[in-house]
């Protein structure tokens, strides 16, 4: 009978556990790094056949996206990218409130489904945002995913947090600041353009969409104009009035310790950032985006001279010089420390190995891969010391 009973205990509880609703999932769940997330998406075939042709159009269709035990239906989703777009392998922008008012996946609105298409070794840009924040830089959350489409293997992708009010308010507490997203439409160095309206098709509004011109993009516009200013005796006061210099300069010398090839200092001019103007002030700062192209070359010099007329005149004032060169030798102190970017490279290339390899769509070999990731251990071994010895170059006078 007590033996009868206990069963009954058992089988009544575990029926319980199992009609019991599953524990919500959090954002922080989501971006885990350590983890290996799954993702499926219901697509209609129609509109998915109209998607991959049409790739390069903004266009929403319905979805149901599944992670763990949520599921999220009706969410919108486009393609999105600029080098990386294409009909084979997907870029997505998933959109939880596209067709439904305030939906959510684990607490956010929309989550970006990045391709991973530009980089041969796969973990350039995880590595990177991890080295913004080692120096203290907010950079958003990326973990990395299997996604699946109508059952079948789209192969591996980092799932992203997108630079939106929400990321603002996990990074700076405030509720209603102005964010723009950088479009990069020509070779621009900070140079002044002239008239609102040039600015207008190089930063897209993110908040305060419906603010008019004069409110979004005047800020901006002043802040160029004082960049560009002609009296060197009064332009650090003023241009300090509408952009936060220290970071600015610690910003580029992060990616300079990456080897960043199209970031601030790109090679084609200024490239993958946002501009944020603070809650209430004209004064700016920058949040990194899109580092699949970092860490280009193992000797790439630490340079305090670039065309880029904002760098290169901060650059004359010898306590930001000084910022700059810190936060390079942060950098590179960070990531020899206890072999700590050698680690991750090893950690992140186990983590996504197989999803990788099974990744048909992805642009580039698994040979490819391969001598990719060797690149980035070779990058790892090499490129502090190459960076503290520029440094030191530097401090000692050379240019």
């Amino acid at each position: 009978m007590t033996e009868r009973l206990a069963l009954v205990t058992v089988l009544v509880s575990a029926a319980l556990a199992s009609a019991a609703p599953a524990a919500a999932q959090t954002a922080a769940e989501l971006f885990d790094i350590n983890t290996m997330q799954e993702i499926r998406l219901s697509v209609n075939s129609r509109d998915l056949r109209v998607l991959r042709e049409r790739f390069s159009e903004n266009t929403y269709y319905p979805a149901d996206l599944t992670w763990r035990n949520v599921k999220v239906r009706n969410v919108g989703i486009r393609s999105r990218g600029l080098g990386s777009r294409n009909g084979t392998k997907l870029g997505l922008r998933v959109d939880m409130t596209h067709y439904t008012t305030g939906q959510t996946l684990a607490g956010l609105s929309a989550i970006v489904l990045d391709n991973i298409w530009q980089d041969d070794a796969m973990i350039r840009e995880r590595l990177a945002f991890t080295m913004f924040e080692r120096v203290g830089l907010a950079a958003p959350r990326e973990s990395f995913c299997r996604l699946y489409i109508n059952n079948e293997y789209q192969g591996l992708y980092a799932v992203t947090e997108e630079i939106d009010a929400d990321f603002v308010r996990r990074v700076t507490g405030e509720t209603d600041g102005t964010l723009f997203e950088y479009h990069y439409l020509r070779d621009w160095r900070f140079e002044d353009l002239g008239e609102i309206a040039t600015y207008k098709p190089l930063f897209e509004p993110r908040t305060h969409r419906l603010d008019a011109d004069s409110t979004l993009y005047v800020p901006i516009q002043t802040l160029v104009r004082e960049v560009n200013g002609p009296d060197d005796a009064v332009w650090r006061d003023r241009v300090e009035q509408y952009i936060d210099l220290n970071q600015f300069v610690m910003h580029t010398a992060v990616e300079s310790f990456l080897a960043e090839n199209d970031g601030l200092l790109g090679y084609a001019g200024m490239n993958n950032f946002y501009l944020y103007r603070q809650q209430g002030t004209t004064r700016h700062r920058l949040f990194p985006w899109d580092k699949d192209t970092a860490f280009t070359f193992i000797d790439s010099a630490i340079d305090v001279t670039n065309s880029n007329v904002l760098f290169r005149r901060a650059m004359t004032y010898a306590d930001l010089r000084e910022v700059y060169l810190s936060t390079v030798e942060q950098a590179a102190r960070s990531a020899a420390a206890d072999g700590f970017l050698a680690s991750e490279v090893e950690r992140l290339v186990t983590q996504i190995f197989d999803a990788a390899r099974a990744d048909t769509r992805k642009q580039f070999s698994n040979e490819r891969f391969d001598e990719a990731v060797d690149f980035m251990r070779q990058f790892a071994a090499r490129r502090p010391a190459f960076a503290l010895d520029e440094v030191a170059r530097l401090r000692r006078g050379g240019s």
